[in-house]
């Protein structure tokens, strides 16, 4: 995973940047430890990398632990983009160009411009670790078998950072169905990536049907995911 993320819309992200770390807006008393299970948000996005920038608005649908699907849209309405993860397999829509491409994460070409998209299910992860301070910072593994590193104020994560140089910040908690939601996130490289995302009217851990995670394929031409070239 070397450049940050690239965009689309059924389902989209989140951002933040500041020198203090974001607090809970909430009472903790209304916490009630409940984890995130799914999420469905409009969103808004801007992506800032040596290759392009480019900025939309969307929607993204989250299931835990790994599935997730992510539409871009122009500003006319139309899809530019449709991304979607199912545990390590990452599928990418252009509508309008007529093409699909499919395979694992690994196989996304580092010349692709979407590289921040095999950051997601680690974004998303943002819960408190059961047994972590309420202050401070914790290294533990992921479940991509890596190491991260975590720091936490007030209770809450408001950043984590891999090996690699990945790293995501996380403000402007609110309280959904019990739930700590981040309504904004920052995610870096160390090759310059930005991107931000801001979740607006998120909903929290309401039933999704399966079909909202499903692309649909009819009438595009779909090509190894090995293929894709920078868009």
């Amino acid at each position: 995973m070397t450049r940050l993320l690239s965009v689309i819309i059924l389902l989209l992200i989140l951002v933040g940047c500041a020198t203090h770390p974001p607090l809970l807006s909430t009472e903790p008393a209304q916490v009630s430890g409940a984890l995130l299970d799914t999420l469905r948000s409009t969103v808004t996005l801007s992506l800032h990398s040596a290759e392009k920038n480019l900025a939309g608005r969307g929607v993204m649908v989250y299931r835990r632990p790994d599935q997730l699907r992510l539409i871009i849209l122009s500003p006319f309405g139309t899809t530019v983009m449709e991304a979607q993860l199912a545990g390590n397999q990452l599928t990418l829509a252009y509508p309008s160009s007529g093409v699909a491409y499919r395979g694992t994460l690994g196989e996304l070409p580092a010349t692709a411009g979407q590289q921040p998209l095999a950051m997601l299910r680690w974004v998303l992860a943002f819960e408190t670790p059961a047994g972590g301070p309420k202050d401070g910072i914790i290294t533990r593994p992921t479940g991509q078998g890596e190491v991260e590193q975590i720091r936490l104020a007030n209770g809450l994560v408001v950043e984590k950072r891999l090996s690699d140089g990945q790293r995501v910040r996380y403000h402007n908690y609110t309280v959904l169905a019990g739930v700590p939601v981040p309504l904004e996130l920052r995610m870096d490289n160390a090759d310059g990536d930005h991107i931000r995302l801001t979740l607006e009217e998120p909903e929290v851990n309401i039933p999704l049907a399966d079909h909202l995670f499903a692309i649909p394929l009819q009438g595009l031409r779909l090509f190894p995911l090995a293929s894709l070239k920078d868009r």
